[in-house]
């Protein structure tokens, strides 16, 4: 349960904001799909889920940029 409470960051209450909204939407207008969009939108936002197992964080590390890099021969097809 206490997992739950922490690491709420802009993702998890934007997640969290479309969901109400979206449950709003779907009871005063009576539509099941938009009812089930809340439902997943919700559901992201309490379990902190989203992006995948990493989330939605690019990763902080550069790949190797000392790589050299060769030229490429290019020969005309007539």
């Amino acid at each position: 349960m206490t997992t739950l409470l922490k690491n709420w960051d802009f993702m998890r209450f934007l997640r969290l904001g479309i969901g109400l909204w979206l449950g709003y939407a779907a009871i005063s207008e009576h539509q099941l799909i938009i009812g089930v969009m809340a439902g997943l939108f919700l559901l992201q936002a309490i379990m902190n889920i989203g992006c995948g197992s990493k989330g939605c964080n690019v990763p902080f590390s550069k790949s190797n940029t000392n790589q050299k890099v060769e030229d490429i021969s290019f020969e005309e097809v007539k």
